[in-house]
């Protein structure tokens, strides 16, 4: 049976390319039968959704109505959307998120009139509420986004070489070698930017491209893609992917080829 989930991505280009990943609308049938339940992988970032119609789930946070200020995500999470559900947000890049907001939320956050920023958040969100369809949606969100382009704070140029550097599969604890601060320092700009060290980065990093690959080619020998990636072994990919992304390589690409198999399924035209 089809699910009535409606999803819009759109990723930005030009300066906005280097902030946002991408502001995304959704929304779940009136008429469907059943609450719609997604996973979302840990990327290391941060940003924030407003919530438009009936109460949504993130984990076990139920989250009413109004803007929900995101954490920096550390581990795999998933959604629940209601029939009915309305929701839409963005995504920063690693960092991003502080430098618009000038925060960094330990958990799930619902935007109060305390909260820095929150004029504009709350015109923001205004303004969503009276905008019809994804497309409507996601040009509020954007115009919104040129705007604060005037007032977000650059973030450090060595702390962009850091995470540079990390992507590289360069050694977390080797960093000042390659960014013109101490190990300290840059522990420091990792801690205020992304709430994280530079090594757990470095595993969240790891893992998401993992994901990637095996997202592109489940079929792919798991000691193969360990070694690759920078894991030690399959069993060291394996455990990382547990903490990291709640699943297993293997049950991963089992489900990508699964749902693979059901979409063909659903297209595949009835013979007689």
């Amino acid at each position: 049976m089809p699910e009535h989930l409606d999803f819009t991505l759109f990723q930005p280009k030009g300066r906005l390319a280097s902030i946002v990943q991408g502001v995304w609308s959704t929304s779940v049938a009136i008429h469907s039968s059943n609450n719609i339940k997604r996973w979302l992988h840990s990327d290391a970032c941060s940003g924030f959704l407003f919530n438009l119609s009936e109460p949504i789930q993130l984990n076990d946070l139920s989250i009413s109505t109004g803007g929900v200020l995101l954490p920096v995500s550390k581990q795999a999470q998933t959604i629940t959307l209601p029939p009915g559900a309305v929701v839409v947000g963005v995504r920063f890049h690693p960092a991003m998120s502080f430098a618009i907001l000038g925060n960094i939320y330990q958990q799930a956050t619902q935007i109060k009139k305390s909260e820095t920023n929150i004029l504009s958040l709350q015109t923001l969100g205004n303004q969503l509420e009276q905008a019809k369809g994804h497309y409507a949606r996601i040009v509020v969100f954007y115009r919104w986004l040129n705007t604060m382009l005037l007032t977000i704070d650059n973030i450090p140029a060595p702390l962009m070489s850091a995470l540079k550097a990390l992507e590289d599969k360069k050694s977390p604890g080797e960093l000042s070698n390659h960014v013109l601060l101490s190990q300290r320092q840059i522990e420091r700009h990792f801690q205020k930017w992304l709430n994280m060290t530079p090594k757990y980065y470095q595993r969240i990093s790891r893992v998401k491209n993992a994901l990637k690959v095996l997202k592109l080619h489940p079929e792919t020998a798991l000691a193969d893609l360990a070694l690759s990636i920078g894991f030690t072994d399959q069993a060291h990919m394996t455990r990382e992917f547990k903490y990291i992304a709640r699943i297993t390589p293997k049950h991963y690409a089992q489900k990508v080829i699964d749902d693979k198999s059901n979409a063909l399924s659903i297209i595949k035209p009835k013979v007689g």
